[in-house]
């Protein structure tokens, strides 16, 4: 289910770098994009490591270096993204690179973890009105992001050669209608 979801919400991006198959470019806005992610992950991890107890540096060092591999890999799978799919606009790369692929990393992590919090709500026997807001606002959130996501797939392939493919492949009968009409129309 999760993997059907992450393809459907990218499907546009992946179907047009399927098609097109552009070599991989990088561009100062990934460079950017790379050091915002670093910055998030090693905020997030310097924030997670409580400060007031003696650090265990190897610890210390071994969630740092696996933060940096894993922005470092997330990084450049959306660079090769974005190349292979001809967006070449940077506020566009940076979307996908620091939104579109981490929301939807998010999201399919999202959906176990809500049924696990829902499964935690009902063994503490919580009130059912808690249960039913929490079920109701986890899901609600879940498919506006899903939505969201999708929609920006279709937003940042305008105005580029992924665009044009993916109009393409979405509509083979205008392809034939304009090399008619380059044509001169039937003789």
């Amino acid at each position: 289910m999760a993997a059907w979801l992450a393809w459907w919400m990218m499907e546009p991006i992946n179907r047009v770098a399927g098609k097109l198959r552009a070599t991989t470019q990088f561009m100062l806005a990934d460079f950017l994009a790379l050091m915002v992610m670093l910055q998030i992950a090693l905020g997030l991890l310097g924030t997670a490591i409580d400060t007031n107890q003696p650090r265990e540096t190897s610890v210390y060092w071994t969630f740092m270096a696996l933060a940096i591999l894993l922005v470092l890999t997330l990084w450049t799978a959306s660079v090769c993204v974005v190349s292979r799919a001809g967006i070449a606009r940077p506020l566009r790369r940076l979307i996908v690179t620091l939104v579109l692929i981490p929301g939807t990393l998010a999201t399919i992590m999202a959906i176990p973890s809500l049924v696990i919090v829902l499964i935690g709500e009902l063994l503490e026997v919580r009130q059912p009105r808690v249960i039913l807001w929490t079920a109701t606002l986890g899901f609600s959130g879940l498919v506006a992001a899903v939505i969201l996501v999708r929609r920006l797939s279709f937003w940042v392939l305008v105005g580029s050669p992924g665009g044009e493919a993916l109009a393409t492949i979405t509509n083979p009968t205008s392809l034939t209608q304009r090399l008619v009409e380059q044509d001169g129309g039937s003789r």
